[in-house]
Protein backbone atom coordinates (compact mmCIF):
# COMPACT_ATOMS: atom_id res chain seq x y z
CA UNK A 1 0.00 0.00 0.00
CA UNK A 2 1.41 3.26 -0.89
CA UNK A 3 0.60 6.52 0.81
CA UNK A 4 0.31 9.63 -0.65
CA UNK A 5 2.38 12.65 -0.24
CA UNK A 6 -0.32 14.41 1.64
CA UNK A 7 -0.97 12.24 3.90
CA UNK A 8 2.55 11.33 4.71
CA UNK A 9 2.90 15.10 5.32
CA UNK A 10 -0.16 15.21 7.60
CA UNK A 11 1.19 12.32 9.79
CA UNK A 12 4.64 14.13 10.05
CA UNK A 13 2.80 17.46 11.17
CA UNK A 14 0.64 15.36 13.86
CA UNK A 15 3.43 13.37 15.03
CA UNK A 16 5.46 16.83 15.81
CA UNK A 17 2.44 18.70 17.39
CA UNK A 18 2.27 15.86 19.46
CA UNK A 19 5.87 15.37 20.50
CA UNK A 20 5.53 19.47 21.15
CA UNK A 21 2.32 18.91 23.43
CA UNK A 22 3.81 16.11 25.29
CA UNK A 23 6.91 17.60 26.77
CA UNK A 24 5.16 21.14 27.61
CA UNK A 25 2.79 19.09 29.70
CA UNK A 26 5.80 17.09 31.30
CA UNK A 27 7.77 20.40 32.15
CA UNK A 28 5.02 22.81 32.66
CA UNK A 29 2.33 20.39 34.90
CA UNK A 30 4.84 17.16 35.26
CA UNK A 31 7.80 18.57 36.00
CA UNK A 32 10.08 16.40 34.39
CA UNK A 33 13.34 18.21 32.67
CA UNK A 34 12.62 21.76 35.09
CA UNK A 35 15.81 21.40 36.94
CA UNK A 36 17.93 21.10 33.52
CA UNK A 37 16.19 23.98 32.26
CA UNK A 38 16.96 25.93 35.51
CA UNK A 39 13.22 27.33 35.94
CA UNK A 40 13.57 25.74 39.38
CA UNK A 41 15.04 25.71 42.75
CA UNK A 42 14.98 24.15 46.13
CA UNK A 43 13.73 25.01 49.73
CA UNK A 44 12.87 23.06 52.57
CA UNK A 45 10.88 23.20 55.89
CA UNK A 46 11.62 21.62 59.00
CA UNK A 47 8.37 20.33 60.45
CA UNK A 48 6.99 18.54 64.22
CA UNK A 49 4.76 16.82 62.16
CA UNK A 50 3.08 16.44 58.32
CA UNK A 51 -0.20 18.25 59.22
CA UNK A 52 -1.48 16.30 56.08
CA UNK A 53 0.68 17.78 53.67
CA UNK A 54 1.38 15.52 50.59
CA UNK A 55 3.98 15.08 47.86
CA UNK A 56 2.87 17.50 44.67
CA UNK A 57 0.68 19.79 47.03
CA UNK A 58 0.66 22.87 46.08
CA UNK A 59 2.87 25.60 47.22
CA UNK A 60 1.50 29.23 47.76
CA UNK A 61 2.91 32.89 48.34
CA UNK A 62 0.47 35.49 49.05
CA UNK A 63 -2.19 32.95 47.52
CA UNK A 64 -0.64 32.47 44.42
CA UNK A 65 0.88 28.99 43.47
CA UNK A 66 4.86 29.31 43.04
CA UNK A 67 5.80 25.42 43.33
CA UNK A 68 4.86 21.80 44.63
CA UNK A 69 5.61 19.90 47.16
CA UNK A 70 8.57 17.59 47.11
CA UNK A 71 9.71 14.07 48.62
CA UNK A 72 9.05 14.15 52.44
CA UNK A 73 12.03 12.71 54.54
CA UNK A 74 11.94 12.05 58.31
CA UNK A 75 14.21 13.03 60.72
CA UNK A 76 15.44 12.36 64.48
CA UNK A 77 12.56 14.60 65.93
CA UNK A 78 10.22 15.27 62.71
CA UNK A 79 10.14 15.42 59.50
CA UNK A 80 11.89 17.32 55.96
CA UNK A 81 9.75 18.87 53.43
CA UNK A 82 11.18 19.86 50.17
CA UNK A 83 9.83 22.49 48.30
CA UNK A 84 10.18 22.39 44.55
CA UNK A 85 10.13 26.27 43.86
CA UNK A 86 9.19 28.22 40.26
CA UNK A 87 11.56 31.02 39.45
CA UNK A 88 9.82 34.38 39.10
CA UNK A 89 8.76 35.65 42.52
CA UNK A 90 11.13 36.59 44.94
CA UNK A 91 10.19 35.52 48.27
CA UNK A 92 12.59 36.65 50.92
CA UNK A 93 14.31 34.61 53.26
CA UNK A 94 14.17 36.43 57.00
CA UNK A 95 10.97 35.96 58.38
CA UNK A 96 8.99 34.13 56.08
CA UNK A 97 6.60 31.55 57.61
CA UNK A 98 5.36 28.32 56.31
CA UNK A 99 1.88 27.36 56.97
CA UNK A 100 0.19 24.10 56.53
CA UNK A 101 -3.21 25.13 55.41
CA UNK A 102 -6.29 23.76 54.28
CA UNK A 103 -8.38 25.04 51.53
CA UNK A 104 -11.70 23.75 53.19
CA UNK A 105 -12.99 21.73 56.10
CA UNK A 106 -12.85 18.40 54.38
CA UNK A 107 -9.67 19.94 51.32
CA UNK A 108 -6.67 19.04 50.74
CA UNK A 109 -3.33 20.77 52.91
CA UNK A 110 -1.20 22.29 50.94
CA UNK A 111 1.93 24.92 51.83
CA UNK A 112 1.15 28.82 52.45
CA UNK A 113 4.55 31.26 52.70
CA UNK A 114 3.41 33.97 54.41
CA UNK A 115 6.40 36.43 54.57
CA UNK A 116 6.90 39.48 57.10
CA UNK A 117 8.98 41.52 54.90
CA UNK A 118 9.83 42.76 51.93
CA UNK A 119 13.63 43.05 50.63
CA UNK A 120 16.13 40.51 50.65
CA UNK A 121 18.26 37.96 50.96
CA UNK A 122 15.56 35.59 48.96
CA UNK A 123 15.14 31.90 48.31
CA UNK A 124 16.31 31.58 45.35
CA UNK A 125 19.45 32.93 46.16
CA UNK A 126 22.69 30.78 47.36
CA UNK A 127 22.50 27.22 48.73
CA UNK A 128 18.84 25.88 49.17
CA UNK A 129 17.53 27.52 52.30
CA UNK A 130 15.51 26.00 55.32
CA UNK A 131 12.90 27.32 56.54
CA UNK A 132 13.23 27.24 60.36
CA UNK A 133 10.41 25.07 62.93
CA UNK A 134 9.67 27.85 65.21
CA UNK A 135 8.42 29.61 61.78
CA UNK A 136 5.66 26.67 61.01
CA UNK A 137 2.30 26.33 62.11
CA UNK A 138 0.46 22.92 61.54
CA UNK A 139 -3.27 22.76 61.29
CA UNK A 140 -5.47 21.45 63.99
CA UNK A 141 -6.01 17.81 63.89
CA UNK A 142 -9.39 16.38 62.88
CA UNK A 143 -9.29 14.53 65.98
CA UNK A 144 -8.57 17.25 67.93
CA UNK A 145 -10.83 19.01 66.52
CA UNK A 146 -13.87 16.64 67.07
CA UNK A 147 -12.73 16.05 70.50
CA UNK A 148 -12.88 19.95 71.37
CA UNK A 149 -16.23 20.23 70.35
CA UNK A 150 -17.54 17.18 72.52
CA UNK A 151 -15.69 18.59 75.28
CA UNK A 152 -17.59 21.99 74.59
CA UNK A 153 -21.21 20.46 73.63
CA UNK A 154 -20.70 18.02 77.30
CA UNK A 155 -19.72 21.60 79.09
CA UNK A 156 -23.06 22.82 78.31
CA UNK A 157 -26.22 22.62 80.17
CA UNK A 158 -29.01 21.07 78.55
CA UNK A 159 -31.63 23.11 80.96
CA UNK A 160 -29.67 26.38 80.44
CA UNK A 161 -29.66 25.79 76.34
CA UNK A 162 -33.70 25.64 76.62
CA UNK A 163 -33.68 29.08 78.26
CA UNK A 164 -31.20 30.52 76.43
CA UNK A 165 -33.40 28.96 73.67
CA UNK A 166 -36.85 30.33 74.95
CA UNK A 167 -35.32 33.75 75.77
CA UNK A 168 -34.79 33.69 72.39
CA UNK A 169 -37.69 33.19 70.81
CA UNK A 170 -39.07 35.91 73.09
CA UNK A 171 -36.98 38.61 72.02
CA UNK A 172 -37.05 38.17 68.32
CA UNK A 173 -40.82 37.08 67.85
CA UNK A 174 -42.97 39.41 66.43
CA UNK A 175 -39.74 41.03 65.19
CA UNK A 176 -38.98 40.10 61.38
CA UNK A 177 -40.03 43.18 60.08
CA UNK A 178 -37.37 44.86 62.12
CA UNK A 179 -34.43 42.41 61.72
CA UNK A 180 -35.35 42.71 57.96
CA UNK A 181 -35.09 46.60 58.11
CA UNK A 182 -31.37 45.95 60.00
CA UNK A 183 -30.11 43.48 57.72
CA UNK A 184 -31.21 45.46 54.77
CA UNK A 185 -29.84 48.83 56.03
CA UNK A 186 -26.87 46.88 57.06
CA UNK A 187 -26.63 45.68 53.40
CA UNK A 188 -27.10 49.41 52.19
CA UNK A 189 -24.29 50.78 54.89
CA UNK A 190 -21.94 48.01 53.33
CA UNK A 191 -22.30 48.98 49.95
CA UNK A 192 -21.76 52.86 50.70
CA UNK A 193 -18.75 51.83 52.92
CA UNK A 194 -17.36 49.76 49.62
CA UNK A 195 -18.35 52.90 47.04
CA UNK A 196 -16.67 55.07 49.49
CA UNK A 197 -13.34 52.66 49.77
CA UNK A 198 -10.85 55.09 47.97
CA UNK A 199 -12.00 58.09 49.86
CA UNK A 200 -11.34 55.89 53.12
CA UNK A 201 -7.97 54.45 51.92
CA UNK A 202 -6.67 58.08 51.28
CA UNK A 203 -8.08 59.29 54.42
CA UNK A 204 -6.30 56.33 56.66
CA UNK A 205 -3.01 57.05 54.12
CA UNK A 206 -2.96 60.74 55.14
CA UNK A 207 -3.60 60.15 59.02
CA UNK A 208 -0.39 58.45 59.49
CA UNK A 209 1.30 61.27 58.04
CA UNK A 210 -0.88 63.41 60.43
CA UNK A 211 -0.10 61.13 63.17
CA UNK A 212 3.77 61.23 62.40
CA UNK A 213 3.38 64.90 62.67
CA UNK A 214 1.79 64.35 66.06
CA UNK A 215 4.40 62.47 67.41
CA UNK A 216 7.24 64.67 66.03
CA UNK A 217 5.61 67.35 67.83
CA UNK A 218 4.72 65.37 70.61
CA UNK A 219 7.20 68.08 73.01
CA UNK A 220 5.74 70.91 71.82
CA UNK A 221 1.78 69.33 72.69
CA UNK A 222 3.20 68.74 75.91
CA UNK A 223 4.72 71.99 76.81
CA UNK A 224 1.75 73.74 75.25
CA UNK A 225 -0.19 71.03 77.55
CA UNK A 226 1.64 71.82 80.59
CA UNK A 227 1.23 75.21 80.04
CA UNK A 228 -2.23 75.22 79.68
CA UNK A 229 -2.23 74.11 83.29
CA UNK A 230 -0.58 76.79 84.80
CA UNK A 231 -2.91 79.03 82.74
CA UNK A 232 -5.96 77.52 83.97
CA UNK A 233 -4.28 77.10 87.39
CA UNK A 234 -3.66 80.68 87.70
CA UNK A 235 -7.25 82.09 86.48
CA UNK A 236 -8.40 79.31 89.22
CA UNK A 237 -6.43 81.19 92.17
CA UNK A 238 -7.32 84.30 90.65
CA UNK A 239 -10.94 83.57 90.50
CA UNK A 240 -11.87 85.88 92.86
CA UNK A 241 -10.43 88.83 91.29
CA UNK A 242 -11.66 88.28 87.98
CA UNK A 243 -15.20 88.23 89.34
CA UNK A 244 -14.59 91.53 90.91
CA UNK A 245 -13.27 92.75 88.11
CA UNK A 246 -15.93 91.56 85.72
CA UNK A 247 -18.50 92.98 87.97
CA UNK A 248 -16.90 96.74 88.43
CA UNK A 249 -16.55 96.58 83.71
CA UNK A 250 -20.42 97.73 83.81
CA UNK A 251 -19.79 100.88 86.02
CA UNK A 252 -16.08 101.41 84.56
CA UNK A 253 -18.56 101.38 80.73
CA UNK A 254 -21.42 103.69 82.73
CA UNK A 255 -18.50 106.45 83.75
CA UNK A 256 -16.74 105.96 80.44
CA UNK A 257 -20.31 106.81 78.78
CA UNK A 258 -20.91 109.48 80.92
CA UNK A 259 -17.43 110.93 80.30
CA UNK A 260 -18.04 110.60 76.71
CA UNK A 261 -21.13 112.04 76.76
CA UNK A 262 -19.69 115.39 78.64
CA UNK A 263 -16.77 115.69 76.67
CA UNK A 264 -18.91 115.38 73.36
CA UNK A 265 -19.13 119.22 72.93
CA UNK A 266 -15.59 119.79 72.91
CA UNK A 267 -13.64 116.58 72.11
CA UNK A 268 -14.42 116.88 68.51
CA UNK A 269 -13.13 120.90 68.23
CA UNK A 270 -9.79 119.37 70.15
CA UNK A 271 -9.68 116.84 67.70
CA UNK A 272 -9.72 118.99 64.74
CA UNK A 273 -7.18 121.25 66.12
CA UNK A 274 -5.27 118.95 66.85
CA UNK A 275 -5.71 117.29 62.90
CA UNK A 276 -4.45 120.86 62.28
CA UNK A 277 -1.29 120.98 64.19
CA UNK A 278 -0.34 116.80 62.98
CA UNK A 279 -0.45 117.92 59.89
CA UNK A 280 2.11 121.04 60.61
CA UNK A 281 4.18 118.79 62.80
CA UNK A 282 4.46 116.78 59.71
CA UNK A 283 5.37 119.41 57.02
CA UNK A 284 7.90 120.53 59.26
CA UNK A 285 9.12 116.97 60.49
CA UNK A 286 12.67 117.94 59.06
CA UNK A 287 12.87 120.72 60.74
CA UNK A 288 12.16 119.55 64.20
CA UNK A 289 14.07 116.70 63.31
CA UNK A 290 17.31 118.83 62.99
CA UNK A 291 16.35 120.36 65.78
CA UNK A 292 16.01 117.33 67.93
CA UNK A 293 19.57 116.51 66.79
CA UNK A 294 21.52 119.55 67.46
CA UNK A 295 20.07 121.09 70.16
CA UNK A 296 20.97 118.26 72.70
CA UNK A 297 25.00 119.68 70.95
CA UNK A 298 23.90 122.74 72.34
CA UNK A 299 22.87 122.31 75.17
CA UNK A 300 25.79 120.01 76.30
CA UNK A 301 27.92 122.55 74.99
CA UNK A 302 26.65 125.00 77.49
CA UNK A 303 28.75 123.20 80.21
CA UNK A 304 31.99 123.91 78.73
CA UNK A 305 32.47 127.30 79.81
CA UNK A 306 32.34 126.04 83.29
CA UNK A 307 35.06 123.55 83.29
CA UNK A 308 34.92 123.13 86.80
CA UNK A 309 38.60 125.20 87.63
CA UNK A 310 36.60 128.13 89.23
CA UNK A 311 36.58 130.21 86.04
CA UNK A 312 34.71 130.73 83.40
CA UNK A 313 35.71 130.90 79.87
CA UNK A 314 34.38 132.80 77.43
CA UNK A 315 35.66 133.48 73.77
CA UNK A 316 34.02 136.01 71.58
CA UNK A 317 34.27 135.73 67.34
CA UNK A 318 33.15 137.63 64.97
CA UNK A 319 32.02 136.77 61.63
CA UNK A 320 30.69 140.08 60.20
CA UNK A 321 28.31 139.76 56.98
CA UNK A 322 29.66 136.27 57.21
CA UNK A 323 28.22 135.07 54.85
CA UNK A 324 26.40 138.73 53.42
CA UNK A 325 22.45 137.95 54.00
CA UNK A 326 20.35 137.26 51.38
CA UNK A 327 18.38 140.19 49.26
CA UNK A 328 17.49 137.84 46.63
CA UNK A 329 13.54 138.46 46.94
CA UNK A 330 13.85 141.19 49.35
CA UNK A 331 13.23 143.74 46.23
CA UNK A 332 9.73 145.09 47.54
CA UNK A 333 10.73 145.35 51.28
CA UNK A 334 11.34 148.73 52.41
CA UNK A 335 14.73 149.09 54.19
CA UNK A 336 13.95 149.72 58.02
CA UNK A 337 17.17 150.58 60.58
CA UNK A 338 17.64 149.33 63.62
CA UNK A 339 16.50 153.13 65.45
CA UNK A 340 13.18 152.45 63.95
CA UNK A 341 11.19 150.76 66.63
CA UNK A 342 7.74 151.07 65.34
CA UNK A 343 5.03 148.64 64.97
CA UNK A 344 4.77 147.75 61.38
CA UNK A 345 2.81 144.85 60.01
CA UNK A 346 5.68 142.60 58.12
CA UNK A 347 5.06 141.37 55.02
CA UNK A 348 4.81 137.51 54.52
CA UNK A 349 4.66 137.52 50.91
CA UNK A 350 8.76 138.16 51.06
CA UNK A 351 11.59 135.76 51.35
CA UNK A 352 14.93 134.51 50.25
CA UNK A 353 14.06 133.02 46.72
CA UNK A 354 18.06 132.41 46.50
CA UNK A 355 19.55 128.82 45.51
CA UNK A 356 20.15 126.30 47.91
CA UNK A 357 24.23 127.06 46.74
CA UNK A 358 24.22 130.67 46.77
CA UNK A 359 27.18 131.79 48.63
CA UNK A 360 24.83 133.56 50.58
CA UNK A 361 23.02 133.07 54.16
CA UNK A 362 20.45 130.94 52.13
CA UNK A 363 17.49 130.60 54.88
CA UNK A 364 13.33 129.87 55.50
CA UNK A 365 11.46 127.07 55.69
CA UNK A 366 11.87 126.31 51.80
CA UNK A 367 16.08 125.36 53.01
CA UNK A 368 14.75 122.74 55.75
CA UNK A 369 16.97 119.51 54.84
CA UNK A 370 15.39 117.23 52.52
CA UNK A 371 17.07 114.06 53.55
CA UNK A 372 14.24 111.47 54.79
CA UNK A 373 16.97 109.71 56.97
CA UNK A 374 18.26 112.17 59.40
CA UNK A 375 19.51 115.59 58.42
CA UNK A 376 23.42 115.16 57.94
CA UNK A 377 25.29 118.79 56.99
CA UNK A 378 24.81 119.62 53.34
CA UNK A 379 26.96 120.99 51.03
CA UNK A 380 26.57 123.54 47.78
CA UNK A 381 28.07 121.47 45.27
CA UNK A 382 31.45 123.59 44.21
CA UNK A 383 31.16 126.03 46.75
CA UNK A 384 34.23 127.08 48.13
CA UNK A 385 32.13 129.61 50.79
CA UNK A 386 29.17 129.93 51.66
CA UNK A 387 25.94 128.37 53.19
CA UNK A 388 27.67 127.34 56.50
CA UNK A 389 30.65 128.63 55.66
CA UNK A 390 32.19 131.71 56.90
CA UNK A 391 33.32 133.99 54.21
CA UNK A 392 37.28 133.70 54.16
CA UNK A 393 37.70 130.19 56.15
CA UNK A 394 38.74 129.71 59.52
CA UNK A 395 42.10 130.30 60.81
CA UNK A 396 45.03 127.15 60.93
CA UNK A 397 48.02 126.66 62.73
CA UNK A 398 51.71 125.72 60.83
CA UNK A 399 51.33 122.33 62.46
CA UNK A 400 53.40 122.99 65.92
CA UNK A 401 50.14 124.49 67.59
CA UNK A 402 51.04 128.34 67.01
CA UNK A 403 48.52 130.58 65.37
CA UNK A 404 49.44 132.77 62.49
CA UNK A 405 49.37 136.15 64.25
CA UNK A 406 48.67 137.59 61.06
CA UNK A 407 45.78 135.53 60.20
CA UNK A 408 44.43 136.73 63.53
CA UNK A 409 44.68 140.18 62.82
CA UNK A 410 42.64 139.68 59.56
CA UNK A 411 39.98 137.83 61.04
CA UNK A 412 39.37 140.02 64.23
CA UNK A 413 39.12 143.33 61.70
CA UNK A 414 42.80 144.33 61.66
CA UNK A 415 46.05 143.81 59.72
CA UNK A 416 46.08 143.98 55.63
CA UNK A 417 45.58 140.39 54.86
CA UNK A 418 48.76 139.19 54.93
CA UNK A 419 47.86 135.77 56.70
CA UNK A 420 47.03 132.72 55.60
CA UNK A 421 43.54 131.48 55.22
CA UNK A 422 42.18 128.27 55.99
CA UNK A 423 40.73 125.97 52.03
CA UNK A 424 37.59 125.08 52.36
CA UNK A 425 36.65 121.13 52.39
CA UNK A 426 35.15 119.21 49.53
CA UNK A 427 32.68 117.31 50.50
CA UNK A 428 30.91 114.38 48.46
CA UNK A 429 26.96 112.75 49.40
CA UNK A 430 27.26 108.71 49.81
CA UNK A 431 24.29 107.08 51.24
CA UNK A 432 22.40 110.37 52.39
CA UNK A 433 25.89 111.00 54.46
CA UNK A 434 28.09 114.01 53.93
CA UNK A 435 31.78 113.04 54.06
CA UNK A 436 34.95 116.09 54.31
CA UNK A 437 37.96 115.73 52.77
CA UNK A 438 40.34 118.59 54.12
CA UNK A 439 43.33 119.81 52.76
CA UNK A 440 46.72 118.74 54.87
CA UNK A 441 47.35 121.90 57.90
CA UNK A 442 44.02 123.22 57.17
CA UNK A 443 40.63 123.06 59.09
CA UNK A 444 37.30 124.74 58.48
CA UNK A 445 34.37 124.98 60.24
CA UNK A 446 32.17 121.71 59.58
CA UNK A 447 29.34 122.12 62.22
CA UNK A 448 27.95 118.66 64.05
CA UNK A 449 28.53 115.73 62.40
CA UNK A 450 25.91 113.46 64.04
CA UNK A 451 27.77 109.75 62.54
CA UNK A 452 30.90 110.44 64.54
CA UNK A 453 29.82 112.62 67.08
CA UNK A 454 32.79 115.54 66.40
CA UNK A 455 32.24 119.29 66.21
CA UNK A 456 35.17 120.77 64.30
CA UNK A 457 35.27 124.74 66.29
CA UNK A 458 36.34 127.90 64.40
CA UNK A 459 40.15 127.39 66.17
CA UNK A 460 40.97 124.10 63.92
CA UNK A 461 40.25 121.67 66.97
CA UNK A 462 38.28 118.93 66.94
CA UNK A 463 36.08 118.45 70.15
CA UNK A 464 34.43 115.03 71.14
CA UNK A 465 31.62 115.02 73.45
CA UNK A 466 32.84 113.09 76.37
CA UNK A 467 32.39 109.48 77.31
CA UNK A 468 31.89 109.35 81.40
CA UNK A 469 30.80 111.33 84.03
CA UNK A 470 27.05 110.02 83.47
CA UNK A 471 26.81 111.18 79.75
CA UNK A 472 27.10 109.37 76.56
CA UNK A 473 27.97 109.76 73.05
CA UNK A 474 25.46 112.12 71.48
CA UNK A 475 24.68 112.38 67.71
CA UNK A 476 22.30 109.46 67.53
CA UNK A 477 18.49 109.81 66.36
CA UNK A 478 17.51 109.34 69.55
CA UNK A 479 19.52 112.04 71.20
CA UNK A 480 16.87 114.37 72.00
CA UNK A 481 15.36 111.77 74.60
CA UNK A 482 19.28 111.68 76.55
CA UNK A 483 18.29 115.86 76.87
CA UNK A 484 15.76 114.94 78.90
CA UNK A 485 17.38 111.83 80.77
CA UNK A 486 21.19 113.20 80.88
CA UNK A 487 20.33 115.50 83.74
CA UNK A 488 18.63 112.65 85.68
CA UNK A 489 22.75 110.71 85.58
CA UNK A 490 24.65 113.27 86.79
Amino acid sequence: MILKRGVILQLIAFAVITVVGVTIVSVNYIGIGRDLLGREYVAYVDLTDSGGVFTNAEVTYRGVPVGRVGPIELTEDGIRVKLLMERGERIPRDGTKAVIANRSAVGEQYVDLEPTKKTGPYLDEGDPYTIPRNRTTLPVSTAELLRNVDSLVGSVNTKDIGVIVDELDKAFSGSAEDLQSILDDTDRLLKTAEAAYPDTKRLLDNSVTVLDTQRGQAANIRGFASNLNELTTSLRNDDPALRKTIQGVPGAVDETHKAINQLAPTLPVFLANLTTTGQIISSRKAGLRSLFILYPVTVAGASTVNPGDGTQHLGLALNIDSPPACTEGYEKTKHRWPQDTSKKKPRLDAGCKAPHDAPTGVRGPRNFPRDAIAPYPQVPPGATAGAGFPEGGATGDDGDGKTDGKTEAKNSGGGDGGGKTAAAPTGQLSDGRLYLSYPADSVEFAGYDPTTGAVYGPDGKRYVMPRSAGTRQLGEESSWKWLLLGPLSQ
